[in-house]
């Protein structure tokens, strides 16, 4: 017996990858899961016998505080990829994707704050005063291009662990942010090539 899942996947995963982020004060300080940890979530669809597309996500997250404000930081790496794939055994699948990117970068700069004129409207009707979230996010986007090499296990017809190596490749600028529609510079990284390790349990459905 071939264990082939159903023609859509939804994946979910890990991966690691170590780029060069500036973390110079205020921001806050950086560790391993801001800089090295991806969290990642798919989903691809078999066109022929042997070959897939899909559409993919691999966010970096880092949360912190800059003064009495919350920090957040997300770079979201978004790609729609092109497989072709070879059952090497009945259990063991050999895959290799490439894939055009289109990055989001945003920094979320965010504080709890009293607003009177709420606490005006709310006290009419008998309410205490309130701290509503106050902020805002600066974001940029830029294009790139993934190609990875993978191995797929299969458990069952539904589920199978797959493993990927391969690269993210980006035209990344830190000029050019938008900030409340005023064009600001934004967080020095290199990420212009960078090899990535990904994980990911595959659902057949």
């Amino acid at each position: 017996m071939v264990f082939s899942q159903p023609k859509l996947n939804l994946v979910i995963g890990t991966g690691y990858y170590n780029p060069k982020i500036e973390t110079t004060d205020p921001i806050p300080k950086i560790g391993f899961v801001g800089k090295n940890l991806l969290l990642n979530w798919g989903m691809r669809y078999q066109i022929y016998p042997n070959v897939r597309i899909g559409y993919s996500q691999s966010h970096s997250l880092h949360f912190g505080s800059i003064g009495s404000s919350n920090y957040r930081r997300n770079i979201s790496y978004r790609s729609i990829s092109f497989e072709t794939f070879y059952l090497m055994k009945e259990k063991i699948e050999l895959n290799f994707s490439l894939a055009p990117m289109l990055n989001k970068g945003s920094v979320k700069i965010s504080a709890k704050a009293p607003t009177n004129d709420w606490d005006s409207f709310l006290s009419a009707y008998g309410n205490s005063s309130v701290s509503l979230e106050t902020g805002s996010s600066m974001t940029k986007r830029w294009v790139g291009f993934s190609s990875h090499m993978g191995c797929r296990y299969y458990f069952s017809r539904l589920i199978s662990l797959e493993g990927q190596l391969g690269y993210f490749m980006s035209s990344y600028s830190d000029k050019n942010w938008k900030l409340e529609g005023e064009k600001v510079n934004g967080p020095p990284m290199k990420i212009g090539r960078l090899p990535v390790l990904q994980i990911n349990l595959v659902v057949g459905i």
